[in-house]
């Protein structure tokens, strides 16, 4: 047995469920403090483009390969590198300049979400509401 493979695969599987949660946990917390609508759009788009870009990304890379000899740890690294750049290239400046200054590293913002979508979509939850509540 490998033990460095399955340590490795207990990480990623330990961190895509902590991302998920803290990515609830944001969403929640979005969702009870913020007040301000041009906020919930710019939140809303960000989501938006972090979900479509995971959804394309499996449509056009993943589904092709996953299953075969090509799905690496290459590949998966390069999926989720597909999905952020999808993700922020459709994020307008405006919506990258909100999540910087609320979330600190657009990067890693991008990736977290788009690993707590992988993991929302892979386990069929339902995703966390986005809308905020006033």
């Amino acid at each position: 047995m490998d033990w460095q493979k399955l340590v490795i695969d207990v990480a990623v599987v330990v961190l895509t469920a902590l991302g998920s949660w803290v990515l609830a946990k944001v969403k929640t917390l979005v969702n009870t403090k913020v007040k301000n609508e041009k906020a919930r759009e710019l939140l809303g788009a960000a989501t938006s483009a972090v979900t479509s870009s995971v959804k394309a990304t499996f449509q056009t890379y993943v589904e092709s390969i996953k299953g075969t000899d090509a799905w690496t740890k290459d590949a998966q690294i390069t999926a989720l590198r597909k999905a952020a750049d999808t993700a922020k290239a459709q994020m307008s400046e405006e919506v990258r300049a909100y999540i910087a200054a609320n979330f600190g590293d657009i990067d890693a913002w991008v990736e977290n979400s788009i690993e707590a979508e992988i993991y929302t979509l892979k386990n069929g939850a339902p995703a966390p509401a986005a809308e905020v509540t006033e």
